[in-house]
């Protein structure tokens, strides 16, 4: 299995891509083509920027991409990135004044994980939720949200969430995720 995992990596380096993640983004989109859709985009969580090399490759030309991470992140031509925490004022004001509505919000983030799972688990969902939010507050009527959450006690409730706030919700485990992992994408489309 070990193989299997290693090919997704080894694929990324030879690609060009900073992560095996790359790849994941690249399974999910493509039946929905929601970036090559999308006039704006908005990346939680960007850096190492495999994410937004795929949004790069695939965004139209005239397309904008705002990527925020914590971490610093090395440039991504036609990513606008930003050094920000999330729950700063600054981001707060960036989404306030945001001149137009978001057509995808995509999220890979997960928090540091400490090993307690009880902890952790709590910790994600609060991301979840904040991602969930957000894109209440910004997206367009036709808009949609990508996060990374995982298979525990909180998918159930957090499905649930994705259902009372999305027209439609697709639970994806891209092959390139590693087979051992927990980690899922919620997919809403069209905000009700």
């Amino acid at each position: 299995m070990k193989e299997i995992q290693d090919t997704w990596a080894k694929k990324a380096k030879e690609e060009g891509y900073r992560s095996r993640a790359s790849f994941k983004l690249l399974q999910i989109n493509k039946p929905h083509k929601l970036i090559e859709n999308a006039n704006m985009i908005i990346e939680l969580g960007s850096a190492p920027g495999g994410w937004s090399q795929v949004i790069s490759k695939l965004k139209k030309n005239n397309a904008k991409c705002y990527a925020f991470d914590l971490l610093p992140m090395k440039n991504v031509k036609g990513i606008d990135f930003s050094n920000l925490d999330l729950f700063s004022v600054e981001f707060e004001e960036f989404t306030e004044n945001l001149a137009t509505k978001v057509d995808l919000i995509l999220s890979d983030m997960s928090v540091n994980l400490s090993g307690i799972k009880l902890i952790d688990d709590e910790s994600n969902k609060q991301l979840n939720f904040f991602c969930l939010d957000l894109s209440k507050k910004i997206l367009s009527t036709k808009g949609a949200l990508i996060i990374k959450t995982f298979t525990n006690e909180n998918l159930k409730s957090l499905k649930l969430e994705f259902e009372n706030a999305f027209e439609r919700v697709f639970v994806e485990k891209p092959k390139a995720s590693k087979t051992s992992s927990a980690e899922v994408y919620l997919l809403g489309l069209v905000p009700k």
